[in-house]
């Protein structure tokens, strides 16, 4: 039995899929769910091929159809978030047209938001849903021994007549020290790590030549906000600390890796796990003849001095606290169970200790108002010495199986679901075209909301030119003053922005970030200011290309 999982090419534009792309793409964050089932079936004997789609050249149809005629394989896995519906749409397609014996099996938090709706929509053989590594390998086994699969708890088939047949429902995996580290062998993680430059991200940018490695040290979340879904299921499990130090010792040597990037929804809500983690890594680097830096995600109800202070000196050099946005109104809406009291408190002892905060105020929630967007607005202009660009502003995105989707197909918001779905991939997840959600803007309104929003996003904050460019010894390097500790950074392996690019970019000394543009920029800013950013849009065609302005504004987004 050979089993084929793939990776699906991930978008270059965060939310627009690209059916005739054909270019490698080194710009995206490494997953973790099919390697830690390949990693899974291949402790259990079974023989499995990883093709990570990204680092390929040529269509996706031609790759697949290369890789079918070299090796006949009884089952693919695939799988991902719900916003790679088309991908795996027409990967499906694909592979159904090359080789019509293969068995096709999909999970991931696309199958599980919405089981019924995605396997009428893309007929696989088999559906996973929730956590995959157990319900995998016994699904698999099963149809290898000839048993009953109907007995296998978390997957769904077809029936007789094409009906969807739902198992029983899997329990979640509570002993995560048990699970295998992710095959990163077979998702090419090499080849991901040694393509891999400091502007890809904007947690990479602290070194001249990154080396990030993507580490999940927790399952889920024990919080329920609205706007959030959770793949992993609703129970929040932890691995043991010792336990992710054995990957974490291993990675750094194996890979060579100087940045460790944690997937969690949320790292910690024990204050002593903390505590046990900064220790041990702490022990760690020390005997690491190069730097490590990690980062992750905390509660902004969690934070305080000490702890920051001593994350900081463990290598912690980046944030990313819950906040959503500054209205206790819509926090209270959001069921985020914290104030806009702890978020600056939360705000101020980051970057009181020199740490990077990475985090979104998002506009748009059922209870927005123009008065609630303003109280958030108006923190977020008015506090960039407290924000230190890494606060970003966006819109809620409505994503499948949430509490806020749920809540939309109630109100009449969706009134098709299918449509909904088959919409949005031919449209992609645009952040500057939201839908209105909010219980009380009007039209007229909600769009007045979006332009102070997207004014705010290109305005507001640092915008900083490079004070020196060159190149050295055939290395780029940009010079640049932090607006902050006034230092200059040599940021090594990265160009200067040219005409209306703009990029977020931390600084070496004080962790502050800014953005990083060209010297036009403030014609760009007078202009977005003046006029209003979708009235500027509309006269695109008097300054260069419209196209040129959206794509700079596609890549912006960190939504």
């Amino acid at each position: 039995m050979k089993v084929l999982i793939i990776l699906v090419r991930f978008n270059k534009s965060p939310f627009i899929y690209e059916e005739n792309s054909t270019e490698k793409n080194f710009n995206y964050n490494m997953p973790l769910g099919l390697p830690y089932i390949s990693a899974v079936l291949k402790k259990n004997g079974l023989d499995v091929t990883v093709l990570n789609l990204n680092h390929m050249e040529g269509l996706v149809k031609n790759i697949l159809r290369q890789e079918f005629e070299n090796t006949t394989y009884n089952f693919v896995f695939m799988g991902g978030l719900s916003i790679y519906y088309p991908n795996i749409r027409d990967y499906t397609k694909y592979i159904r047209a090359i080789s019509p014996e293969t068995k096709i099996v999909l999970g991931g938090g696309l199958i599980s938001s919405q089981p019924e709706i995605m396997y009428n929509l893309l007929k696989p053989d088999y559906i996973v849903i929730g956590e995959g590594e157990e319900s995998a390998r016994e699904l698999l086994q099963s149809i290898q021994n000839g048993d009953d699969i109907s007995l296998v708890d978390g997957i769904g088939y077809g029936d007789s007549t094409g009906n969807l047949v739902l198992t029983k429902t899997r329990r979640p995996i509570m002993d995560l020290d048990s699970i295998p580290f992710p095959d990163h062998q077979g998702s090419d993680l090499r080849v991901f790590l040694d393509n891999m430059a400091p502007g890809n991200y904007i947690l990479y940018d602290r070194s001249n030549n990154p080396r990030a490695y993507p580490i999940l040290m927790s399952r889920s979340c024990p919080y329920g906000c609205t706007f959030c879904y959770h793949q992993l299921g609703q129970k929040y499990r932890q691995r043991s600390i010792d336990n992710i130090m054995q990957e974490i010792k291993f990675a750094a040597y194996e890979y060579k890796i100087n940045i460790f990037v944690c997937y969690d929804e949320l790292f910690a809500y024990d204050r002593n796990r903390i505590i046990d983690f900064c220790t041990k890594i702490n022990e760690f680097r020390k005997t690491v003849p190069w730097e490590i830096t990690w980062n992750c995600s905390l509660r902004v109800d969690n934070i305080d001095d000490d702890l920051i202070k001593m994350m900081k000196c463990a290598g912690c050099t980046m944030i990313s606290p819950g906040l959503e946005s500054y209205s206790n109104t819509v926090l209270k809406s959001m069921k985020k169970h914290i104030t806009s009291q702890q978020i600056d408190r939360a705000l101020r002892i980051i970057s009181e200790n020199d740490v990077a905060v990475q985090g979104t105020f998002i506009f748009g929630d059922p209870a927005e108002t123009l008065e609630t967007a303003k109280e958030t607005l108006a923190y977020f202009k008015n506090n960039q010495e407290i924000v230190r660009g890494g606060v970003q502003l966006g819109f809620v995105i409505l994503f499948q199986g949430s509490p806020l989707y749920k809540y939309c197909i109630q109100k009449g918001l969706i009134k098709d679901e299918i449509e909904f779905i088959e919409k949005r991939a031919k449209k992609g997840y645009i952040f500057y075209e939201p839908m209105n959600l909010t219980d009380s803007l009007s039209t007229r309104e909600f769009e007045k909301l979006k332009n102070n929003v997207m004014v705010a996003i290109y305005t507001a904050g640092y915008h900083i030119s490079p004070v020196l460019s060159r190149t050295v010894d055939g290395i780029s390097e940009v010079h640049i003053k932090c607006p902050y500790c006034h230092k200059v950074s040599v940021l090594k392996n990265m160009t200067p922005p040219r005409g209306d690019e703009i990029q977020n970019v931390g600084c070496r000394y004080c962790n502050g970030r800014f953005e990083m543009v060209s010297k036009y920029y403030p014609i760009r800013e007078f202009l977005l200011k003046t006029v209003g950013f979708y009235n500027l849009l509309k006269l695109g065609d008097l300054i260069r290309t419209p196209v040129r302005f959206c794509s700079y504004i596609k890549k912006r987004s960190l939504f």
